[in-house]
Formats: C-alpha cells, sequence, structure tokens
C-alpha cells in the first residue's frame, strides 16, 4: 500500500498542470480585466491556492522555497495568474487562528479564495470583536475572493492602542467577502487580470475568532509556522517578476532566430544579440537563486526550531529588491532587443513588459528596502514596520 508521501501531489507540478487553461484564457484575462471564473475554479480544485495552509485543513503545507518556486512557474505562463495565485495563499491563517475561526472559513471542507491587503485599517474594539473601517487600494484578486485579510490598528476612541512595547497595536483581520464593497478601479497598463480594485469597509464587525496576532506564537507549532509570519507572504511578488523576466528573455530567444536586422542577418546572429542574451540569463539566474538561499534559509531555522532573526529578514528583503532591480534590466533589455516588434500587440515581448514593469511597482519592491537591509547591516534598526 502506498505511504502518505508518494500519494500527495507535487505543487511543483501544478504550472505545468494547469497551463493548458492558463494559456486559454490568455486574451479573455486582458479584455475581462480579472481572471475568468472558471480558471479559478481550476486553481482551487488543482490546490494553487493550498499552498501554505497545514495539512489538518488540507493544505500542502509547502516549505517557503517550494511555494516561490511555485509562483514563479506561474509567472512564466502569465503574470496576473501568478500574482493571484500568490495573493490568494493565506492559508496559513489556519495555523494562527483558533478552532472557532478555522470553522468558519473552512466550513466546507473548500480551500477559501483569498484577497489581502497589508495598508492598515482602524479597529475599535466592541463586544465580540472588533467594527474595523478601511479603503484598500490595489486589492488583487478581491473579486473572486472569499474572504479579505486585512492588517488594522486597534484604536480607542480614535486613538491607536499601544502593546506593552510602546508600539501601535497591529493585528490581522479576515473580513467575508460581504462586508466589503469593491470598487472598480483597475484601469491600468499591464497585469489587467489580476482584478486588483479597491476596496470599502465600514464599521463592519470582525469576530474574535477571525483576529491573528503577529506577536504570539502560532497556534500550530510546526516548522513552517514557527518564524516571522509575514516573511510568507512577502517574497511572493519577487518571484512573480523572476518568473516574468524569464518568460521575456525565452520569448526574445524565439523572436531572434526569425527577425532580421537591418543588415539583413538574424537577431541571433548579432553579437550584441547573444551577449545580452547570456549576461540577462546569468543575472537572473543569481537572482532567483539568492532569493531561493534567503528563503531557504527560513526554512532551515523553522526545521531546526531556531529563530527567524533580524537579519535573516533582512537578507530576504535585500534578496527581494535585487530580484527586482534585475528583473526590471532584464524586461528593458528584452524590449530594447525586440526594437519595434516589442510595441506590438500580440507580441509575447508586448504584454510581459507591461505586465512586469506593473509587478515591480510593488511597494514590497521599493528602493527603501535596500536602505533597511542596509540599516540592519550597519546595526542600526531598519525602521520599516512588519520588516
Amino acid at each position: 500500500m502506498p505511504n502518505d508521501t508518494t500519494q500527495r501531489p507535487n505543487p511543483l507540478d501544478l504550472p505545468a498542470q494547469l497551463e493548458p487553461a492558463i494559456r486559454a484564457a490568455a486574451d479573455q484575462l486582458e479584455t475581462d480585466r480579472n481572471l475568468p471564473e472558471h480558471l479559478v475554479h481550476q486553481l482551487r480544485e488543482a490546490g494553487a491556492f493550498r499552498l501554505l495552509t497545514p495539512r489538518e485543513l488540507g493544505g500542502f503545507e509547502a516549505p517557503l522555497e517550494t511555494t516561490l518556486r511555485v509562483y514563479e512557474g506561474f509567472a512564466h505562463l502569465d503574470a496576473s495568474v501568478a500574482w493571484l495565485v500568490w495573493n490568494a495563499n493565506w492559508g496559513f491563517l489556519g495555523a494562527l487562528l483558533d478552532d472557532a475561526g478555522n470553522a468558519r472559513i473552512w466550513k466546507d471542507g473548500r480551500e477559501p479564495v483569498f484577497a489581502n491587503s497589508g495598508m492598515p485599517g482602524l479597529a475599535e474594539p466592541t463586544d465580540g470583536g472588533y467594527l474595523l473601517t478601511g479603503n484598500w487600494r490595489i486589492v488583487s484578486g478581491i473579486d473572486r475572493a472569499d474572504w479579505l485579510a486585512v492588517v488594522g490598528v486597534i484604536t480607542h476612541d480614535g486613538t491607536p492602542r499601544l502593546t506593552d512595547a510602546g508600539t501601535p497595536d497591529i493585528r490581522l483581520f479576515t473580513l467575508h467577502r460581504d462586508q466589503l464593497t469593491i470598487k472598480d478601479t483597475w484601469n491600468v497598463s499591464g497585469m489587467l487580470g489580476s482584478g486588483s480594485n479597491d476596496v470599502l469597509v465600514e464599521g463592519a464587525l470582525v469576530p474574535d475568532e477571525l483576529v491573528a496576532r503577529f506577536d504570539l506564537p502560532a497556534r500550530i507549532k510546526r516548522p513552517l509556522y514557527q518564524g516571522f509570519i509575514p516573511a510568507l507572504v512577502f517574497p511572493g511578488c519577487s518571484a512573480v517578476t523572476l518568473g516574468v523576466a524569464q518568460a521575456a528573455i525565452d520569448a526574445t530567444v524565439a523572436l531572434a532566430t526569425t527577425k532580421h536586422t537591418f543588415t539583413g542577418a538574424t537577431l541571433a546572429e548579432s553579437a550584441h544579440t547573444q551577449a545580452v542574451i547570456a549576461r540577462s540569463d546569468a543575472a537572473l539566474a543569481a537572482a532567483r537563486l539568492l532569493l531561493r538561499s534567503a528563503a531557504h534559509t527560513l526554512d532551515l531555522a523553522g526545521h531546526n526550531a531556531q529563530p527567524v532573526t533580524l537579519e535573516h529578514r533582512a537578507d530576504l528583503r535585500a534578496a527581494m529588491s535585487h530580484a527586482a532591480q534585475v528583473s526590471r534590466e532584464v524586461l528593458v533589455a528584452m524590449y530594447e532587443l525586440g526594437s519595434s516588434t516589442s510595441i506590438y500587440r500580440g507580441n509575447p515581448v508586448e504584454r510581459l513588459f507591461r505586465d512586469g514593469m506593473v509587478a515591480l511597482q510593488h511597494a514590497n519592491h521599493s528602493a527603501g528596502f535596500f536602505e533597511a537591509a542596509g540599516r540592519v547591516r550597519l546595526g542600526i534598526d531598519p525602521g520599516v514596520p512588519l520588516f
């Protein structure tokens, strides 16, 4: 009789398994400015949204390094799909919430689809929970989500409540989609299929069992959940940009064999093209290895029951910023190599360039995180919340 490890599917197989469905929906993603509902259903049924979900709730409970590889694999197929898969993988909430909270979210046995935002709202204590108010911008996948997870600052009479350490009391709130209003604002140049609309919440009641804390150990005492929980979220966007940049290189290599320059030779025969492709491949591979190494360090700390240090987190942030910087350089290089071909819709590089540049605008890729990582290296406080 096969054991559990042979029966359990490998999450790394998910992008290849879902590639036909993703390719078939490519045009609809652009026209609908959202993922088609049938594609979300296929992703859900395959397990793409349960990468970080505890095993007892039907999840893979995959290491962070593995999860990043899955995101990158999806991004090589489509940036918007990968972006939604990343944003929907908040199943680690099952390790933070108590049984009553999990019973609400996983009550029908089906993997929930989450959307999330790291921008803070305001939460006022009330009987049995909190009244949450906020206006969240660019909430990817919100139209297809069952639940919204957001950060909230606990207030009393409009003033932030402080912890014993003297810092604002920040917690994680989970709301059902019928508690919020979605505003159609996603009129953008790239990653149209991510459906990143705005969300308005006005005094929604969030019961205590759907409120999680960052400053307490996770309820489930297993390696994935014993480190710095926000680190399970942050690097996903960087893995997506690496996948998009790799797809741009691959598309440019395919173009180079047929596109002719003004000399009559193919683009592939140009020494400049050859050098740019080689440099871009090498730079991207190095950035990928650095990001995975930083993630593996966090995974290893969990397995060895060791703390995830501030230095570990700074290394992860620096690897993310480096991945973003290299991805941007590669996307520009591929766009330039394609010359006029790159500007036409229908050419893969044109869409990859648009999508990649939008992904690189995410706050997690801002230049300030290089500075924060440098401050840690110099023995100075990073100066960034939830660093």
